[in-house]
């Protein structure tokens, strides 16, 4: 009898280390990705409202972007109709050109550059950053975090915001939709 209850213990102290099967569809569930085919088209051009936010002041306007040749290019206007800048976004680098004078030094054209470059390559396999950022579902949203410094936020109605933490900036793109053109 003292067998059978030192075997029964034995047993169920070894059957609760055992990994659970779950875990492998939970894996599968964050594989998916970020961009879905209705916020961005890879054949078409894409239109949204951006909201770039920091804590001294906002820049509202419209991002334009199409993928050519395998890069996503881009043009950044804000509401009074000027360029800000245009950028040029592979997985190996991001390229910011022809930026308005303000924001024409190398220290924030490299942040903004970083910062696209997330957003657009997030879902690339080529992208190393991407492959390290951890992918987690809170209720509707989907989060994407990397070293607790950069957070890309899919939200249930299809805006994306992404937040550097490291400079307190926060970009915010909404699909403009064909009807509001």
């Amino acid at each position: 009898m003292k067998y059978l209850l030192f075997g029964s213990l034995f047993f169920f102290l070894f059957s609760s280390c055992a990994p659970l099967k779950h875990i492998v569809t939970e894996d599968k569930i964050l594989r998916q990705p970020f961009w879905t085919p209705e916020l961005r088209d890879t054949a078409q051009k894409n239109s949204y409202h951006i909201l770039f936010a920091t804590p001294k002041a906002n820049i509202t306007g419209i991002c334009i972007l199409k993928q050519i040749n395998g890069a996503w290019r881009g043009s950044i206007i804000n509401e009074f109709g000027l360029k800000v800048f245009d950028f040029v976004s592979t997985p190996e680098k991001c390229e910011l050109l022809n930026v308005i004078s303000f924001l024409d030094k190398w220290y924030i054209k490299k942040m903004i550059a970083s910062d696209i470059q997330f957003i657009m390559e997030i879902d690339n396999t080529d992208y190393k950053m991407g492959e390290q950022a951890n992918k987690a579902w809170h209720r509707d949203t989907l989060s994407i975090n990397f070293i607790n410094k950069k957070e890309l936020q899919r939200l249930p109605d299809n805006i994306v915001i992404y937040t550097n933490k490291k400079r307190a900036i926060t970009y915010a793109l909404t699909k403009i939709n064909e009807t509001e053109r």
